[in-house]
């Protein structure tokens, strides 16, 4: 016959054979695969029943149905005994198309007989409780990390388990088989920051976190049986954190005198110039220092969580935040932050051009500097009569009045020279200011 005409017939005997296959089965297996032994074809069927907890009582069943689902058939139930290593029958004939064994709680083999006139199948199962139980050894009775295991540098994690083995026997040969079932170990926190310790059950973590962090350990082996333990971790790690934030010559409470705000910008960054750092961020701090850079070192025992200091000279500097925990570990960590303060330069030293003395925003006539230590100077009228002068810190100047000598006489409206004769600055060597002797002319206006 040509092979175009078998493989049809070949195939509608297939479809009848796999639909008119009995059926065994187990309603609560977590798993099933086909016993080692089966020869290709074979019906033997390993059940997996997964325990919900470790030694929890459990009771699963086996059902066997009929070739046909049709009633008449007999069904003679035997189990396996493992030390004799053969079948023995259960008391509990039955018959109809279909047949339930419902109080299986351990681990064994079950060989079902249905019979219907001629017809005889065998069919053989094996039914395994699967159970694992897992601890972390290294914890006290309230979850904690036990003392000992962790420092400043580490902490280890310890675990272990009971896993019993699964195994199922050969009929013919009678030799032990044991599937292949290893498991899966996975460690994660509840903290972001921390990181993930190594998949093992005795692992080691490097750099712990400074939050208190609980980790929990889960084990999954092959046929999806999982079980989880947990251990809290109570921080001992110091942590450094620092802000910093420029003070402005316009602040009250850092300058309550000077009305600084009515000459100086915000944006202008002058020596000597202020800056206010904070540590509040910084995390188990029982004390700490700050080394400002410039020679000068803070020390705080931890009650004091916001420091001022002024720098003299304009410049970068980088301050230096050192935390260190509670005793007896004193687990240090450190921190820097990169403060500036701007030279002085003719970029950024400007003379106003005009100014009103009873004006609303430009009561005074002053100019606007970048880390100017010391000043003289002196404003002319046009015939170069001298209406006003000052020598002196520039920050206690408070500028011309526009009264002639400090005297009730208002200069009139008209140019006015000024001539800057001593200049004293921190200046920007790549960009400097230029000769002592500065001078220009602006309006007065009323």
């Amino acid at each position: 016959m040509p092979l175009r005409k078998i493989l049809p017939l070949l195939f509608f005997v297939t479809m009848l054979a796999g639909k008119l296959s009995a059926q065994i089965y187990a309603p609560a297996a977590n798993d099933s695969f086909s016993a080692a032994y089966n020869p290709p074809g074979g019906t033997d069927k390993v059940f997996v029943i997964n325990k919900p907890t470790y030694k929890a009582d459990i009771t699963a069943s086996i059902i066997a149905v009929s070739i046909d689902k049709l009633s008449g058939w007999a069904f003679q139930w035997s189990v396996f005994d493992p030390v004799t290593k053969v079948y023995g029958d259960i008391p509990m004939p039955g018959s109809g198309w279909f047949s339930e064994i419902d109080t299986i709680t351990v681990s064994s083999g079950y060989q079902v007989v249905m019979t219907k006139g001629a017809d005889i199948n065998i069919y053989r199962v094996w039914m395994l409780f699967n159970d694992l139980d897992l601890n972390i050894t290294n914890k006290d009775g309230e979850n904690k990390l036990l003392f000992g295991y962790y420092n400043c540098s580490s902490l280890d994690l310890r675990a272990d388990t009971t896993h019993l083995q699964l195994f199922y026997f050969d009929p013919v040969t009678k030799g032990r088989i044991i599937p292949y079932n290893p498991f899966v170990v996975r460690w994660k926190t509840d903290n972001d920051e921390a990181s993930i310790p190594p998949n093992r059950l005795t692992t080691r973590v490097t750099s712990p976190p400074s939050e208190d962090t609980w980790y929990k350990l889960t084990l999954t082996d092959n046929f999806g049986l999982t079980r989880s333990d947990s251990v809290f971790y109570e921080s001992i790690q110091s942590k450094a954190e620092m802000k910093s934030v420029y003070i402005p010559l316009s602040d009250p409470v850092e300058y309550p005198v000077g009305d600084y705000g009515r000459f100086y910008g915000n944006e202008i960054k002058s020596a000597p110039g202020k800056y206010r750092f904070d540590v509040t961020g910084s995390r188990n701090m029982a004390s700490y220092e700050i080394d400002f850079g410039d020679d000068s070192i803070f020390v705080s025992e931890g009650d004091i969580l916001e420091v001022v200091h002024e720098y003299q000279k304009p410049g970068k500097y980088a301050a230096v935040l050192t935390t260190k925990s509670d005793k007896p570990y004193e687990c240090i960590d450190s921190v820097s932050v990169v403060v500036d303060l701007d030279s002085a330069s003719s970029k950024n030293f400007q003379m106003p051009n005009f100014f009103t003395p009873e004006g609303l925003n430009n009561k005074v006539f002053r100019c606007a500097d970048i880390s100017v230590r010391h000043i003289d100077i002196t404003i002319f009228n046009r015939a170069g009569l001298k209406m006003h002068s000052y020598e002196g810190n520039i920050r206690d100047w408070e500028g011309w009045d526009g009264l002639v000598r400090n005297s009730q006489i208002k200069a009139p409206e008209g140019v006015y020279f000024y001539v800057i004769t001593v200049f004293k600055a921190y200046e920007d060597k790549s960009n400097p200011i230029g000769s002592s002797v500065k001078k220009g002319f602006f309006h007065l206006y009323r």
